[in-house]
């Protein structure tokens, strides 16, 4: 899949974010356009107290949002006209009172680039989980630590793989991505499935032009997300690319998983699909 259309969404986190840039670095390096987008639904004063919020008080909630995606705006467009990439942008201020209008927003462009979950203080509103924009709009979605240097992204990505739907969903989302790596790493946790008796994850990517080695381990202490993330410190990958949520989104929720457990702890952006 050829990236050509590319959506950088703010989550409230300080200007000059992670997810930006690195969507910047995506852009150029792709020749895609490049969308930002501002998702905020209602203030948490606005939605605990809406029944007893006055017509004046909602106005001056409201005014203040829109000084607040104003502010947004004006460091979206100068960031685009220092990296250079007038011409080929737009923005779009959404408004909406769950994460599905933002994932239904991602639906239609062909990647979408997200900060981590860290919103600043007093816009919990603009706040939104990439684990939920990957898993309702079916598109893949790139998770960005905070102030993410791009510079760090590196020629090495590591591929989680356990031969399961997401693993090869998100496969197939990153070829083009991977396509540009110098090196690919795909690992396994424990034995390789049973039904990799033909061709596996390598063989696929050597059919795309695409070098990986394969690389096994067995599971440590910490768990298969603590496995995972201590494989890419090793191999100094920067970027991973795996599935979300092959088991109940609610469980992980509720227990915690390997996609919840990579989300908190990474330090490296995580291309993720469901």
């Amino acid at each position: 899949m050829a990236l050509k259309s590319i959506l950088a969404a703010y989550v409230g986190d300080a200007a000059g974010s992670g997810g930006l840039m690195l969507a910047s670095h995506m852009a150029r390096k792709y020749d895609a356009h490049l969308t930002g987008v501002v998702w905020h639904g209602p203030s948490p004063l606005e939605h605990r107290f809406h029944r007893y919020i006055t017509k004046e008080v909602r106005d001056a909630i409201s005014s203040r949002e829109d000084e607040i995606v104003a502010g947004i705006r004006a460091d979206f467009q100068s960031r685009i006209s220092d990296e250079g990439l007038d011409g080929r942008t737009h923005f779009i201020d959404l408004r909406s009172d769950s994460d599905f209008s933002l994932a239904s927003c991602a639906r239609r462009y062909d990647i979408t680039v997200i900060g981590h979950r860290a919103s600043a203080l007093g816009r919990n509103q603009f706040s939104v989980r990439p684990d939920v924009v990957a898993l309702r709009s079916g598109k893949p979605v790139v998770v960005v630590p905070p102030a993410f240097d791009p510079a760090k992204l590196g020629t090495h990505a590591l591929v989680a793989w356990d031969g399961k739907r997401s693993a090869a969903r998100a496969l197939g989302d990153a070829l083009h991505i991977l396509a540009t790596k110098e090196q690919v790493t795909v690992l396994t946790i424990g034995e390789p499935p049973a039904d990799e008796l033909g061709d596996g994850p390598v063989d696929l990517l050597a059919r795309h032009g695409i070098r990986a080695e394969r690389l096994i381990r067995p599971e440590a202490s910490g768990g298969v997300a603590a496995t995972i993330l201590a494989a890419c410190a090793e191999t100094r990958a920067g970027l991973l690319i795996m599935g979300a949520y092959e088991h109940s989104k609610f469980a992980e929720d509720l227990l915690g998983g390997v996609t919840r457990n990579i989300l908190n702890a990474a330090e490296l952006p995580i291309l993720m699909s469901h």
